[in-house]
């Protein structure tokens, strides 16, 4: 089954129908119109990942840190989703601004204020999101924009990974260039970017472990599979976005690296403006676990992974959402590698290819098995540890991706 804009907007029409009313009787509700927001970037928030490690930063106190992302479509304003929905303190916003930037994360041009409510400051409440105003800046399918904050107090942002810029001490919100920045990751306090255009367009999201987030490509490149997705989409002009929400060390079942795929999906799926479909990469984790030291205990049979994707099914089509299965792929001679687990692997990948309880299979070990040893990923498609793909392998993944999804050649 393939993708297409005419099942997206007969189910938009349905909705936007008022129900009749007796003659001449006012409605108590009219329908609204249909959002023009839609989501064009986004990230899962994780606290476990805001631990810091080398080149990494944790907290943040008196300092402004620049947040870049890669839009993947275009509008004629946006608007930024802050995160604090993993923390039980309130997280204070000192001031905020948005500016278009190239590749390398530098600003293009002045930053533009970004406001909540009217103000500059905000207070995002403990458990929560919090929505900027929208924000009159006219932005392209691939652009990038640079969004810095200014931390008043102590901060640890309860956000994922992401790249940064952070600055010496001081509110640096207003400026194009500040010397002394230094490059580094560290949790985003954005985990998401809607655009509005003249109407809402679909949204594919992917939900996955570190083989979706893009661990094992080049850095800050944009060469994981769902990023290519979107590049390829972009390139011939199509109208769908992709939003990657993968978490490294992510699993279907279970908190690893954040919340499990099954207690995360409302938030970090269901919820993105605009989402018509979701491809699920999900369960190596889960299988690899068990052959880790001390967790034996934590075993998964394939017919307990099935009986999670079918919830995340459920939950789709409760939405009307469509949801593609994509098979997981091989993993011998990675650090958690274990015969049991590639029998579980193996019966997974069966269900997924032959069930049909998925709308349609992205079929990614077909394209990222070794053809003498089915069991591993050829050379050159991994990078280097037989579990992540390099930018070669992603590539052969978003091709993939793209025939199951939009039939492309």
């Amino acid at each position: 089954m393939k993708l297409s804009r005419a099942g997206l907007l007969a189910l938009a029409l349905l909705s936007a129908t008022p129900v009749l009313s007796a003659p001449k009787a006012k409605p108590a509700v009219v329908a609204a119109p249909l959002s023009a927001w839609s989501g064009a970037w986004g990230t899962a928030p994780s606290a476990s990942q805001a631990v810091a490690r080398p080149n990494e930063v944790r907290a943040f106190s008196d300092i402004t840190a620049r947040q870049v992302m890669r839009l993947n479509l275009g509008g004629e304003a946006l608007r930024l989703r802050l995160t604090n929905e993993l923390s039980e303190r309130p997280l204070k916003v000192g001031a905020m601004s948005v500016a278009l930037a190239g590749p390398d994360g530098k600003p293009l041009a002045a930053p533009i204020r970004v406001t909540f409510g009217g103000r500059t400051e905000a207070l995002i409440p403990p458990g929560g999101p919090l929505l900027s105003d929208p924000v009159a800046l006219p932005v392209k399918a691939m652009d990038y924009i640079s969004v810095s904050t200014f931390y008043v107090e102590p901060t640890a942002p309860a956000g994922h990974r992401v790249r940064l810029f952070l600055s010496p001490q001081g509110n640096h919100t207003a400026k194009t260039d500040t010397p002394g920045e230094q490059a580094l990751r560290g949790p985003g306090l954005v985990s998401g970017v809607d655009v509005r255009g003249a109407a809402q367009r679909p949204v594919l999201v992917t939900i996955g472990d570190s083989i979706t987030e893009g661990a094992g490509s080049t850095p800050f490149a944009d060469k994981g599979w769902p990023e290519q997705l979107a590049a390829r989409i972009a390139a011939r002009g199509g109208e769908w976005s992709v939003v990657n929400v993968g978490i490294s060390g992510g699993r279907l079942l279970r908190e690893g690296s954040g919340p499990s795929a099954l207690s995360r999906f409302d938030r970090d799926v269901l919820s993105v403006p605009g989402v018509a479909a979701v491809a699920v990469l999900e369960g190596i984790n889960d299988i690899g676990r068990a052959a880790q030291p001390g967790y034996a205990s934590e075993a998964v049979t394939a017919d307990e992974l099935i009986a999670g994707y079918r919830q995340l099914i459920e939950r789709a089509h409760a939405r009307g959402v469509k949801i593609w299965g994509g098979t997981i792929l091989p993993f011998e001679g990675a650090m958690y590698y274990h015969p049991a687990g590639e029998a579980t692997r193996q019966a997974v990948n069966t269900w997924i290819r032959t069930s049909g309880a998925f709308d349609g299979v992205i079929d990614f070990e077909a394209v990222g098995k070794d053809s003498v040893k089915p069991a591993q990923m050829p050379d050159g498609f991994h990078s280097g540890d037989h579990l992540h793909p390099a930018d070669a392998g992603y590539a052969l993944m978003a091709e993939a991706a793209d025939k199951a999804l939009f039939g492309a050649k």
